[in-house]
């Protein structure tokens, strides 16, 4: 689905064929928004258009990012195409498949910018990579600087930043050096199908409404020490707010208490379940959503859509 939604926006304007044609309010051909700039280090296309701009701005917490960075590595047909992979890994008109993408408001922005659309912005998906993380995650090199919280990995195993799947820790040719984990459908939560690949699958819980998030762990049986680490597919439930934000983490029979960033035992295991903070996880990846807002084909109450007759899925893409 995400390929051809990303195929279809690709038709729709976000191609650098489309970029000259933009328009502004009165119809005419905008001029002087497209411009090739240095933006951590490296020259890319970047599309300057100032409400796209002030978006971006907000987001990443950088009042210096001067519009759309978009990619300048890959194929003719990646150059100048797609978001900087680097800034926009799991976004849906980044470059190649990454499992998981989401289709943000960005991309739904670039297609705004171009004037030729009206946006319904509540079919954005929520996305939160490199949220708030300042011109250090726009200008610097990841491999020169600190490791970033959800955004780069170092080790060999982790979750990705949306908080649905496990993956390896690993870069591409058009990541900038820059090391992600690139989630794997055997360690997608949503996959009905988990169990069958999950270390320890008693302790975890995998579907599509099963509302389950990847943790990290180093579990092992009794018999063994502590492993490396893996990833789990819990169910939890947020409370409170602000610093008295809590988590209640089930894995398997056992259910433990989040209150801050550290480890936890389960009894019968080796080895530690990791506990994010839980505050920065109930605000991001915690958070409930209906996927593209149902599709238009039904409502969305409290984060669940409730489909139309003749539809259904959580987002009401499947007929039935």
């Amino acid at each position: 689905m995400y390929v051809l939604m990303h195929e279809v926006m690709h038709t729709l304007g976000f191609s650098n064929y489309q970029f000259p044609n933009f328009i502004d309010a009165n119809g005419k051909t905008l001029t002087g928004h497209i411009k090739s700039m240095s933006v951590g280090g490296s020259t890319h296309t970047v599309l300057v258009i100032p409400t796209l701009t002030e978006k971006l701005r907000k987001f990443f917490g950088c009042s210096t990012i001067p519009g759309v960075v978009l990619e300048n590595g890959g194929s003719g047909a990646t150059d100048g195409s797609h978001l900087e992979r680097k800034l926009f890994v799991y976004e849906a008109m980044s470059s190649g498949s990454v499992y998981g993408r989401r289709v943000s408001e960005f991309s739904l922005g670039v297609l705004e910018a171009s004037g030729w659309y009206n946006i319904d912005y509540s079919y954005a998906e929520p996305y939160y990579f490199g949220q708030g993380q300042g011109c250090s995650f726009i200008n610097n090199k990841c491999t020169t600087t600190p490791q970033f919280p959800l955004e780069f990995c170092a080790g060999n195993r982790g979750c990705a930043a949306h908080g649905r799947a496990g993956g390896s820790c690993n870069s591409d040719s058009l990541a900038e050096g820059c090391k992600y984990i690139n989630p794997m459908i055997d360690l997608d939560c949503e996959n009905d199908d988990g169990a069958d690949f999950a270390a320890f699958p008693e302790l975890q819980t995998f579907g599509r409404t099963a509302g389950s998030k990847c943790f990290t762990g180093t579990l092992s049986s009794l018999r063994q020490a502590p492993g490396s680490t893996k990833t789990f597919c819990l169910k939890f439930q947020c409370s409170g707010s602000g610093s008295g934000t809590k988590m209640q983490v089930t894995a398997g029979k056992n259910t433990f208490t989040c209150s801050q960033a550290g480890t936890v035992k389960i009894p019968g295991y080796n080895g530690v379940i990791d506990c994010p903070d839980p505050l920065t996880f109930c605000n991001t990846v915690a958070v409930k959503y209906c996927p593209r807002n149902c599709m238009g084909r039904g409502t969305c109450s409290n984060g669940v859509c409730q489909c139309r007759s003749g539809y259904k899925g959580v987002d009401c893409a499947l007929r039935g």
